[in-house]
């Protein structure tokens, strides 16, 4: 009988750890999925004929949202945030939805996941050098520059590129030429990474932000922080913070500087809502900063 409950005891305790090991592996994607379903995003509202899934573009694979008919149209990408550790394409087809219905097709890659706190351990530090932030950000280079191969398919005009990206999704933007950008939105984005370089510079763990981990260097690193570069962008550029947001996003985001030397200032709306809560409800009629949102893309959809 001792015995038997020796067994037991260790049992529930192995469940009880390999819980929390799961929930601490997963917890990004774990948060989103539960705010997804708490605040259950818009319908897609297009026919499956315009949806398509998992079309593998070099090393990415993204789901595209098209119209239907008439002239070709300008294609916007939405890169998802997640920190590099979540994030489903999945989860945002309701932007594609948006987007197709003001003009635009939509593509809503991928992004690969940097590893967690405990499969890192089965990693290879040249795979994680391959998912860390600057290889990310490279990839995306490489996957809107193999896109034109895929422009009669879908009917998009891959010289009229658009880019929304949120939260961690911010961070790629970076690597892009900001020439071939017609316009830019930014959702409850990363502006600054300063603190999570200088956590690493003390040697501290960094787990909001892992695929910044020293595979690279940190000049490589911080080019990416749009207080990098935003300032020095021409094109239309619309911010929107969540009033309620992380700690990591919260005060640059709506304290950044909204002046540019060489193009009109950026547009910023501060919506009173959470980090996904705000994400989860553009499109609807409850977030108001649906509206401001649907003129910039509809006004840039002729760009």
């Amino acid at each position: 009988m001792k015995n038997k409950l020796l067994w037991w005891i260790a049992a529930m305790l192995s469940l009880t750890l390999a819980s929390a090991l799961f929930i601490i592996e997963n917890i990004f994607s774990i948060r989103e999925q539960a705010s997804y379903t708490r605040f259950r995003p818009v319908p897609v509202g297009l026919p499956t004929s315009q949806i398509h899934r998992d079309i593998q573009v070099g090393e990415i694979r993204a789901d595209f949202y098209t119209g239907f008919g008439g002239p070709r149209r300008p294609l916007l990408i939405f890169l998802h945030g997640g920190f590099f550790q979540g994030g489903n394409k999945k989860n945002y087809a309701y932007l594609g939805g948006l987007g197709v219905r003001l003009g635009y097709v939509v593509a809503i890659p991928e992004i690969l996941p940097y590893p967690g706190m405990v499969t890192t351990l089965f990693y290879s530090a040249e795979e994680k050098k391959r998912r860390a932030l600057p290889a990310q950000a490279e990839r995306l280079v490489h996957f809107i520059a193999d896109l034109g191969t895929l422009a009669e398919r879908f009917h998009f005009d891959i010289k009229r590129l658009h880019i929304a990206a949120h939260a961690s999704g911010s961070l790629l933007v970076g690597a892009l030429d900001p020439t071939q950008i017609k316009s830019l939105t930014l959702i409850s984005p990363i502006l600054s990474l300063e603190q999570f370089l200088a956590k690493a510079r003390l040697g501290q763990n960094v787990p909001e932000l892992r695929a910044i981990s020293g595979y690279t260097s940190e000049a490589e690193i911080a080019r990416l922080a749009p207080e990098r570069w935003l300032a020095q962008t021409e094109m239309p550029v619309f911010l929107i913070c969540a009033e309620r947001d992380l700690p990591a996003i919260q005060e640059s985001c709506r304290d950044t500087p909204l002046a540019r030397k060489k193009a009109p200032p950026i547009q910023r709306t501060i919506a009173a809502a959470s980090h996904f809560e705000l994400l989860f409800h553009l499109g609807s009629k409850v977030e108001p900063a649906t509206d401001p949102l649907k003129r910039f893309w509809l006004e840039n959809a002729q760009r």
